[in-house]
């Protein structure tokens, strides 16, 4: 299955969104860390034949890891993580607790990228 990718349109679009909703400040802090942790997930898929799971794990560690954004890091990886498997026809069982000791823990560095991934593996499931 080829897998869709986010933008950098979309992941700036989905940025403000989070930012409008939950509160914080806008913009963009560092281009070249947002790029990097864009194609981080597609360069897993091209070169490792990552998964979705994979590749939605390494949307949101990398995403939370680089602090692209002024405010809203955590929130955006989350996010970005969450659209990817849902345009991909996934969905993410899990409950909003979890999701929010997932990207606090990547956020501590208590979570490896690989630990986020088994996470991940468990829990996406395709939707028909």
């Amino acid at each position: 299955m080829a897998l869709s990718f986010l933008t950098r349109e979309e992941v700036l679009h989905l940025h403000e969104q989070v930012i409008e909703e939950f509160g914080g400040h806008f913009g963009l802090r560092d281009e070249g860390a947002l790029e990097s942790a864009l194609l981080a997930a597609e360069n897993r898929a091209y070169y490792e034949q990552a998964s979705l799971a994979v590749c939605a794990a390494t949307y949101v560690y990398h995403l939370t890891q680089a602090h692209a954004f002024i405010d809203g890091n955590k929130r955006i990886g989350l996010a970005a993580a969450l659209l990817f498997v849902r345009l991909n026809d996934g969905r993410l069982k899990t409950t909003n607790a979890e999701l929010i000791e997932l990207f606090l823990k990547i956020a501590a560095n208590e979570m490896t990228r690989d630990e986020a991934e088994q996470l991940f593996e468990q829990r996406i499931v395709m939707v028909q």
